[in-house]
């Protein structure tokens, strides 16, 4: 049921500069200030004078805590003493929007650098979250926008999984269809597909040979039609308005259940394109 597209696009980047900190584990935001005087400290001797700071990602059930985290350091770069100028993060929100991309798409390091061009900031940070013993391990890396330049500057340090934080682990934003079974669980097929036209290009992503993949959530209720479709990863250029109309015009043989009786699920589809 699954057409996917693989985004070919890599950047290979070296290192300007490597910088390890590992303090013993001590309270949440003295290491996250510290950890931020630091990044100010390399940016401003980098001649980078604004940044865009991403939400931190890590394991399953981390997003709140790499958000609050995200928030926390956004703060403490603001205030480092340094002349760089932390963007607002309300901009990016309205970036996504407006090019019909969520988070994830900032994860690829060709769309972030796409995004954030569209900015009048230097450079990008993003920080990833790992388990480690007796907390957690983060890793900041902070990317200049030139196309030109080839390199990065890393950080590593430790944070001690607080109170505070073990309650944001597993919180996530109430899923109103977490009801509903999903195909190939607890006894329930997957839809298959009737009539399910592919993915065509849009002018503007044609005239930009640009390859990639929508990938999107849908409910195919007991009659095997799509509905409640919501995005999961974007595409720029109108491809995922393009994609959401594409996937309501496929008609499917709906999944069945335990009972032997139609009924509705809840999957992720992938729509993709490509200019090879």
């Amino acid at each position: 049921m699954q057409s996917a597209a693989s985004n070919c696009v890599r950047a290979s980047i070296g290192a300007l500069l490597f910088l390890s900190i590992s303090p013993s584990l001590m309270a949440q935001a003295p290491q996250i200030d510290a950890l931020a005087g630091k990044v100010a400290t390399s940016l401003s001797h980098a001649k980078l004078k604004s940044v865009l700071v991403f939400d931190f990602v890590g394991p399953d059930g981390m997003d709140a805590v790499g958000q609050k985290l995200a928030a926390d350091f956004r703060a403490s770069l603001a205030k480092s003493g340094q002349d760089v100028r932390v963007e607002d993060y309300s901009e990016l929100l309205g970036l996504l929007k407006k090019n019909e991309l969520v988070l994830a798409n900032l994860h690829n390091i060709a769309t972030a650098r796409w995004i954030v061009g569209q900015t009048e900031v230097d450079a990008w940070a993003y920080g990833t979250l790992s388990n480690s013993i007796g907390g957690l391990k983060l890793t900041v890396d902070a990317y200049p926008l030139s196309a030109l330049a080839e390199r990065y500057i890393e950080f590593d340090t430790s944070i001690p999984l607080t109170d505070d934080l073990k309650e944001l682990v597993g919180e996530r934003q109430k899923d109103e269809f977490s009801s509903l079974p999903r195909p190939g669980e607890n006894s329930y097929s997957y839809p298959t597909c009737l009539s399910c036209p592919y993915l065509q290009y849009t002018m503007e992503a044609l005239r930009q040979k640009f390859s990639g993949t929508v990938v999107l959530e849908l409910t195919v209720d007991p009659d095997g039609h799509p509905k409640d479709i919501t995005v999961k990863v974007g595409l720029p250029f109108g491809l995922t308005q393009k994609a959401i109309e594409t996937l309501n015009e496929w008609r499917l043989k709906p999944a069945i259940g335990p009972d032997g009786k139609p009924a509705a699920v809840r999957e992720v589809v992938e729509l993709g394109v490509s200019c090879s």
